[in-house]
């Protein structure tokens, strides 16, 4: 991604999902180690407030959602 669409700790979920709509995948992903749908419960925390909340590794998840293809996901 290019740094005008590059994905920083400082962004929603909903942010992130809104301007890149394949990176639900990730989120979803990460369902069963939060122990809630991320969609449901988390779409207003940072990146970081969620990594913090849920016990995610913050780095691995922005390079996570860095890598999804870009596009709608399916």
């Amino acid at each position: 991604m290019s740094k005008e669409n590059s994905i920083n700790q400082g962004m929603t979920v909903l942010d992130v999902v809104h301007r890149f709509p394949s990176t639900e995948e990730v989120f979803r992903s990460y369902d069963q180690k939060a122990g809630v749908c991320v969609l449901c419960e988390a779409l207003f925390e940072t990146l970081e407030g969620f990594a913090g909340r849920f016990g995610i590794d913050l780095d691995e998840l922005l390079n996570r959602l860095e890598k999804s293809p870009p596009g709608k996901s399916t």
